[in-house]
């Protein structure tokens, strides 16, 4: 017979406390993301260089499944080649930063610089949860 005063108890219901809340913060960090992958798409998608229309058709956002289930991202590209035979990648790069007789748009690189902070953003929320709750 093991001795029990009630602390095993206690740590149990601690312990499952901490898994509830950790899931929680998980589902909230999981919201933050989606919402920011949304507002990048709104910040891109439009200032797409429009030439012959298949850079804008070749832009993709899909939820990144391949590193398991402990990891939650997007996985935003250029997908496919121009009718020339050249990459959407390289052409929205080119785009993107220029060259040495072109100015870029910095199309991407001015929504990439939006997404500083996210985890900033993501504490703040799970946070705000939390003092709700209490």
């Amino acid at each position: 017979m093991a001795w029990n005063d009630g602390i095993t108890e206690e740590i149990s219901s601690f312990l499952g406390g901490i898994a509830d809340v950790s899931a929680h913060a998980r589902q909230i960090g999981e919201q933050v993301i989606d919402e920011e992958v949304k507002n990048f798409s709104e910040r891109v998608e439009p200032k797409i260089p429009v030439e012959t229309g298949g850079l804008k058709r070749s832009y993709t956002v899909k939820r990144d499944e391949s590193k398991g289930k402990s990891y939650y991202g997007y996985s935003v590209t250029f997908e496919g080649n121009a009718p020339n035979g050249e990459p959407y990648e390289k052409i929205a790069n080119i785009q993107n930063y220029g060259t040495p007789r072109r100015a870029g748009s910095f199309f991407i690189s001015n929504a990439v610089r939006k997404l500083k902070g996210m985890t900033d953003r993501i504490n703040a929320r799970i946070d705000a949860e939390i003092d709700k709750k209490l």
